[in-house]
């Protein structure tokens, strides 16, 4: 990229820190595209499954947090040990989950 290209993002970026993030929720997808366009998705847990429509979700949650013995409540929506994004949770052990992938 040419450096007047990258002059030219400055704005843009600046924008998305301290606009477009702030305003997006903890561990939510959007929150995860916004750092992962920032460059910065890296700390965040590479687990991912598909739901019933087929689409692939990514989990949300910081790298390590994974303990499949930290059973979630399921009450109150919390993920446990789980992994977890927007309002679905699940473990490595479904048939449409690939644990911890490289992305």
């Amino acid at each position: 990229m040419r450096q007047c290209e990258r002059a030219a993002l400055v704005p843009l970026e600046r924008f998305v820190r301290e606009a477009v993030l702030p305003g997006t929720r903890p561990h939510t997808t959007v929150r995860r595209r916004v750092l992962e366009a920032l460059g910065e998705a890296g700390g965040l847990c590479t687990a991912r499954t598909r739901n019933a429509d087929r689409d692939v979700m990514v989990c949300t949650l910081d790298a390590g947090h994974y303990d499949p013995d930290d059973k979630p409540p399921f009450k109150d929506g919390k993920p446990g040990g789980w992994h977890k994004a927007d309002a679905s949770i699940w473990n490595d052990l479904g048939a449409a989950c690939i644990p911890r992938a490289v992305i």
